[in-house]
């Protein structure tokens, strides 16, 4: 009797420039610069070189410092805005008629000027595009029904993991594509669907005895049960020097991409994919920000309001959390990839639904880089892993692995591999304050069992919990402090 070995997968490797003391290279060309100006004001006076040299240090240590991936200084810069927005009262957010947001209930924050277009797609029907106008960008979502993976033989998983793989590598060629967001959000589900469902379909004939075993059914199988949809957001940018074109004329073009991208996600046991309406988009995003009103919208997703009035009436933003209409959130963002090797069901339990929660969205962003990006990243990435390696007399053995997994990249990509940056976004929603606490112990047991770090995205919990949804927003074009 023969086993099958598991396949594993990782090599996930977070690019670091070289550089002295952990300062990178812009801050070794700016210590080398300040030591430079030192020794040039002894030629004044020694007070003078000791106070320049003093003023440097002052100023680097803060570059020097790594707060979970992040410097000092972007640490201190992220407190001073998250201080300076909660003193103009950005934080906080109202609309209808008690406000100045009168008429309708509009998206808060990045999404405040966002717009729905409506292209014509054929025997798919009507496909609704997001548009960012600040960003110019546009984002068009399908709608997954997953396989699963109970009772399905390795060589299947395998199989469809080999053709996700695939359709990444895809992404780096779409031309004008900017990024992809794969979501999975589960909701507890009362059994209200299949009661339904059981009333409609069950015929005023039926024996007793069958009428018996359904009214068993829809009283015993909800217990537990969670709603699960799956989603794709695809992200592109208006095409270079066509800047000029209509936000319709852009949004029609990135609609007829889509047909191949389907047959890519299908084959990667995406199931049946169908691209998402505009009241299906605005169903989407009015349950998320109300989740009150969810069962509702699943039952009847026609009753969504149009994409303007899709917004909460209220939110507050926190350093920490969001309140938001009827449910309070919290976003948790990846600040490590699990090390070593991983099996396909390695973050299974991440996306698994957790009744205790009100919701949970699991998203997972892609941005490629084009195949010219990528060969001068891992050519870059192998000359800054090599010198990080041989400035220390003994390199660890950390500094000796990430140099071959570099040389391990360089290597696939001259056999055409393509290159992916990716990040985790998990948001909980809860019905209060007082179950975050509960939210944040199940969040943490769930990324340990996912060999994954993540800490809350503190002072940014509004834009991150908007980029959970099917609107397209990429965080770092929206930043206003560099990443």
């Amino acid at each position: 009797m023969t086993t099958t070995k598991p396949r594993t997968y990782g090599n996930w490797r977070r690019g670091t420039g070289a550089g002295l003391l952990g300062l990178g290279p812009a801050g070794t060309l700016a210590m080398f610069g300040i030591g430079l100006l030192a020794v040039a004001m002894l030629a004044v006076s020694t007070l003078h070189a000791l106070t320049t040299a003093l003023i440097g240090v002052v100023v680097l240590a803060p570059l020097a410092v790594r707060v979970n991936g992040r410097t000092g200084l972007q640490v201190i810069a992220a407190h001073i805005a998250w201080w300076r927005g909660h003193s103009r009262r950005q934080h906080l957010y109202r609309s209808g008629v008690a406000s100045r947001v009168t008429g309708h209930h509009q998206l808060p924050g990045i999404l405040a000027r966002s717009e729905v277009y409506t292209v014509e797609t054929g025997r798919a029907g009507n496909l609704g595009v997001v548009v960012i106008p600040q960003s110019r960008h546009y984002t068009v979502t399908l709608r997954c029904s997953p396989e699963g993976r109970d009772l399905v033989d390795q060589s299947v998983i395998d199989h469809r993991v080999a053709h996700l793989a695939a359709w990444l590598d895809t992404l780096a060629r779409e031309p004008g594509l900017v990024q992809a967001a794969v979501t999975v959000e589960t909701t507890p589900d009362p059994g209200t669907q299949l009661a339904a469902e059981v009333a409609t379909t069950t015929s005023p004939h039926a024996p007793d005895l069958a009428r018996q075993v359904l009214d068993e059914v829809v009283r015993t199988y909800p217990a537990g049960a969670a709603m699960v949809e799956t989603r794709v957001s695809l992200t592109y940018t208006a095409p270079p020097g066509r800047r000029t074109m209509s936000h319709e004329d852009i949004c029609r073009e990135v609609a007829s991409r889509l047909p191949a991208l389907h047959t890519g996600l299908s084959a990667a046991g995406a199931g049946g994919v169908q691209p998402m309406s505009p009241r299906g988009l605005a169903a989407v995003v009015r349950a998320a920000y109300d989740p009150a009103v969810a069962l509702e919208l699943a039952r009847d997703p026609g009753a969504a309001p149009p994409w303007d009035a899709a917004g909460p009436v209220a939110t507050k933003e926190s350093w920490d959390s969001y309140r938001h209409d009827s449910g309070v959130s919290r976003t948790w963002g990846m600040v490590e990839a699990p090390r070593g090797v991983t099996f396909s069901n390695t973050f299974s339990r991440l996306t698994d639904p957790d009744p205790q929660l009100k919701r949970k969205r699991v998203t997972l962003l892609y941005r490629p880089y084009t195949p010219a990006e990528a060969v001068r990243l891992v050519e870059s990435d192998k000359r800054d892993a090599r010198f990080n390696a041989s400035k220390k007399a003994r390199p660890s053995a950390r500094d000796l692995a990430d140099l071959e997994a570099a040389e391990q990249a360089a290597q696939e990509e001259a056999a055409g591999a393509g290159m992916v940056r990716f990040t985790l976004l998990v948001t909980a929603t809860v019905d209060s304050v007082d179950e975050l606490a509960h939210a944040d112990r199940l969040i943490a047991s769930r990324a340990a069992e996912a060999r994954m770090v993540l800490r809350p995205m503190y002072g940014a919990q509004a834009a991150a919990f908007a980029a959970g949804l099917p609107a397209g927003v990429v965080l770092p074009t929206h930043a206003t402090i560099p990443f």
